[in-house]
């Protein structure tokens, strides 16, 4: 297991926006990650954690050479904005696909992840059984082409209620358990904000086929799930809410070439403070 970033803190993102020269931003990147003490990059589109394609102006395709000592993966969060009820929907995911593979087959990025479909104000019972469909669908297209190209290809375990396809783990499971080399991407932060304890996520999906973490820490509060609640509640500082690391990175800690990605949206310190106590905690468990 190693950890990755996946966001370049507050001050480090206003001043990578100072920065007018492309290549210049990339070595900006690089130089943080080496500073910080990551062995690789989660980059994806989304504002904020793992925010490299949009936010900060980047090309895929430009990806500097001296980058080889890091490990990338990518992240599609929610930019592309598909519930999968619509034809349309399912044509857009396919055309992302195409092109973050023909990426990650250049540039030696080992795993595609995505977030599972979902709506705001969440589904109808058509409306999730037609989802379910169209996503099996779109995931046994893709799924050989990760196969092929040795990328793995994995689905993000976000169940929070009214929002996202699934509503549980155990839904999640019987889902991905269709597709054995579909791999997970396991969110600690919002299973844990859903009341699911670290031993939950363990039995339930820790010996699936997990390919990396989302790692950030949360509260559980079982009395409100909405959105300003859960913003509040997840993606916080390590120590800044009551997830117990030590035990889920032990369980975790000999899972070949998992990556554990920092996504926080907190200052530079913070991130540095994290990721130090998250390698204490593994040298802690060994």
């Amino acid at each position: 297991m190693y950890f990755t970033m996946a966001s370049i803190g507050s001050e480090n993102e206003k001043k990578i926006k100072t920065i007018t020269s492309e290549p210049d931003r990339w070595k900006f990147i690089y130089e943080i990650s080496k500073t910080y003490g990551f062995e690789g990059i989660h980059v994806g589109t989304r504002v904020g954690a793992d925010a490299y394609i949009n936010e900060f102006n980047l090309n895929l395709n430009n990806i500097p050479d001296y980058y080889e000592d890091l490990k990338f993966t990518f992240h599609l969060g929610t930019a592309w904005e598909a519930n999968f009820i619509d034809e349309k929907d399912c044509k857009a995911f396919d055309k992302t696909l195409e092109n973050i593979f023909k990426i990650a087959e250049n540039h030696n990025i080992h795993d595609i992840s995505f977030h599972p479909p979902g709506k705001v104000n969440g589904y109808t019972s058509y409306e999730r059984k037609k989802c379910e469909e169209n996503l099996d669908k779109a995931i046994s297209k893709w799924i050989g082409k990760a196969i092929r190209t040795n990328i793995s290809l994995s689905l993000e375990t976000h169940v929070t209620n009214n929002i996202f396809l699934f509503e549980g783990l155990e839904e999640f499971v019987k889902f991905s358990d269709k597709h054995p080399n579909l791999g997970i991407l396991i969110d600690i932060s919002h299973n844990y904000y859903d009341n699911y304890s670290e031993d939950d996520i363990i039995n339930i999906v820790g010996n699936k086929n997990v390919k990396g973490l989302h790692i950030s820490d949360a509260l559980q509060n079982s009395e409100i799930r909405d959105i300003p609640n859960l913003r509040k509640c997840t993606h916080l500082a390590v120590g800044d809410g009551t997830v117990d690391f030590s035990k889920l990175l032990n369980h975790f800690r000999d899972v070949p070439n998992l990556y554990g990605a920092l996504e926080i949206n907190k200052s530079n310190g913070e991130i540095q403070e994290s990721l130090n106590e998250l390698k204490n905690l593994i040298i802690d468990c060994i």
